[in-house]
């Protein structure tokens, strides 16, 4: 009888054809709708999503609505751009800029491969972080700037500097801060850059943690988006990538954009990752193609 009834539930899961799925090991997921974005726009995809990019597009128009600074219900407009550069008087984050300045020095006198590989084969740092994330064909992998100090630390002076930590972080913001002003080119078309996007946006998208919570609850329209969560207004995701390392006033530390990945899944009430893990490296290319165009602006303070 038993060999009977394997036989129908067997003939029943073939008659199904390719609608049956097969158990896996993959626990289940939900996933928030997936907002229409198109990479190729960069920042400018925020036009028919948040539509609040012509308030922080420049300095010009952050100034011009600086009157909404204060008023919750106005404020997550600006996209805290305010708060960018010279908009604040002088914080840890501009120290960290000149210890971060300091610490290149030190580790290329010792060898100046160190600074040889931090510039890719070059000897200056301008410009270079613009372009960050990007896959690194001798490396076999997407690099961060935060990826690349700690693997020119270990290859070449075998030095522990990992990511999220201080050292990185202000190595890091030394390193951007020579790409002030420069906008943001992640090069999408690199096939294995995009192939991070897709799976950086995936996880944008997927809900977790016991909260069941995905970045895209609180960032895309419909969701908290403009909506006063316990004491903060989440925003659109659109150039939120520019001001990483930047100085986080809640915490009184310099925080990378993955240690900002991390306590957001903190909140979320989920297991959370460390800076350099994969997911947490596509989903900030994802984060920082949706800032292409937009200017490095760090140091910066949140």
């Amino acid at each position: 009888m038993r060999m009977k009834i394997r036989a129908w539930v067997l003939s029943a899961i073939a008659a199904l054809g390719t609608t049956a799925t097969v158990a896996s090991d993959e626990p289940y997921r939900e996933y928030y709708p997936q907002a229409r974005i198109d990479p190729a726009r960069g920042v400018n995809g925020d036009i028919g999503f948040s539509d609040t990019l012509p308030y922080w597009r420049n300095e010009e128009e952050v100034e011009r609505n600086a009157k909404w600074v204060g008023d919750p219900n106005e404020q997550w407009k600006l996209n805290w751009k305010f708060m960018d550069l010279d908009r604040i008087d002088l914080h840890p984050g501009h120290l960290a800029v000149d210890e971060g300045e300091a610490m290149v020095a030190k580790l290329a006198k010792r060898d100046p491969a160190f600074l040889t590989c931090l510039a890719d084969g070059g000897t200056k740092l301008n410009g270079l972080a613009a372009g960050y994330p990007k896959y690194d064909r001798a490396l076999g992998r997407i690099v961060t700037v935060e990826s690349r100090i700690e693997h020119c630390a270990k290859s070449v002076l075998n030095e522990e500097i990992r990511q999220g930590s201080p050292a990185n972080n202000k190595i890091a913001v030394y390193f951007k801060s020579l790409s002030g002003g420069t906008p943001i080119k992640v090069n999408i078309g690199d096939g294995k850059v995009m192939e991070a996007y897709r799976r950086g946006e995936r996880l944008f998208y997927k809900k977790t943690g016991q909260l069941n919570f995905a970045c895209a609850s609180c960032h895309v329209p419909g969701s908290i988006m403009g909506h006063k969560l316990r004491g903060e207004t989440p925003t659109t995701p659109f150039a939120d990538a520019a001001h990483y390392p930047t100085y986080r006033t809640p915490v009184g530390a310099l925080e990378s954009i993955q240690e900002r990945f991390a306590r957001c899944l903190g909140q979320m009430r989920t297991v959370q990752l460390k800076p350099g893990d994969p997911a947490f490296v596509d989903l900030e290319v994802f984060m920082t193609v949706l800032s292409n165009g937009y200017p490095v602006s760090v140091p910066s303070a949140r």
